[in-house]
């Protein structure tokens, strides 16, 4: 199944990648962005793909489309990101991915924790981080390596001063400042964190959905980072049958980066 998911971003990565594709807006999407050529083709090579390759039968959950169901009885649900950075990719900023998570469908409500297959894949530099149950975590087919302290670097969304206003009181409780960093991927984000690339994520703009984060969640906690909503639910456990809007999501490179990360934004409210 890794190697599927693999095959398939890699197919709609080569789409995205042969030749600057059209951004002309189609409709506004499930989530109420906009919704653009490139990312409704991207979308769709990736479900047809993913229909030629795996024979189960599955739901399918998707930042443009939400849910699309063809059979009665699915064994399987992914969760997919067409194109994660899609501003990027429009104005050719290379730092754009494609994220696919599979999770078992058994009794019961499956949930980030429960994905057992990911891929998040990096558009630009055709990388693949990938995680399954029997290989762990990969990079380019490779055993993953994490550093042993993470970079000094902050990476998330910033647009407005109160989405920023965690960031002065996490320097407080850090220490020191950190290096900030708003790259336009948090899929790829969420997944440097859990390498070590970065020390934290934080996103409080109440615009990530599951579909965003699913795939580099598992792959992050795998790799040793733990990440919560604000409202201290463990983001391990957002669930995974419909898109589904994240309020504030942080992520720390381990559980000391993250409780400094949740004492920043619980004074960060007062």
């Amino acid at each position: 199944m890794k190697e599927t998911l693999v095959d398939v971003a890699r197919k709609a990565a080569e789409y995205l990648t042969e030749t600057r594709r059209p951004s002309t807006v189609i409709k506004v999407n499930s989530s109420g962005d906009t919704s653009k050529v490139f990312d409704l083709e991207s979308e769709d090579i990736i479900f047809e793909e993913l229909r030629k390759r795996v024979k189960d039968c599955f739901l399918f959950v998707s930042e443009e489309s939400g849910v699309r169901r063809f059979c009665e009885e699915p064994e399987w649900v992914f969760v997919v990101d067409p194109v994660d950075g899609s501003m990027n990719y429009d104005a050719q900023i290379p730092w754009v991915s494609i994220s696919i998570a599979a999770a078992p469908l058994r009794d019961g409500e499956p949930t980030i924790g429960d994905v057992s297959h990911a891929v998040v894949y990096d558009v630009f530099r055709k990388v693949g981080y990938s995680y399954d149950l029997r290989e762990g975590v990969t990079v380019g087919g490779v055993p993953a390596s994490r550093r042993s302290k993470p970079s000094g670097v902050v990476l998330g969304y910033f647009e407005t001063p109160d989405s920023y206003k965690i960031i002065p009181h996490y320097w407080a409780v850090r220490g020191a400042r950190a290096s900030l960093r708003s790259l336009g991927s948090a899929a790829l984000d969420i997944v440097y964190v859990g390498l070590g690339n970065a020390e934290a994520f934080v996103d409080t703009r109440a615009k990530l959905r599951n579909v965003d984060v699913a795939a580099a969640l598992k792959i992050a906690s795998v790799l040793g980072a733990k990440a919560k909503l604000c409202n201290g639910l463990n983001a391990l456990s957002i669930p995974l049958k419909e898109v589904i809007r994240i309020e504030c999501l942080l992520v720390g490179y381990d559980e000391d980066y993250l409780s400094k990360l949740s004492r920043a934004y619980l004074e960060s409210q007062t």
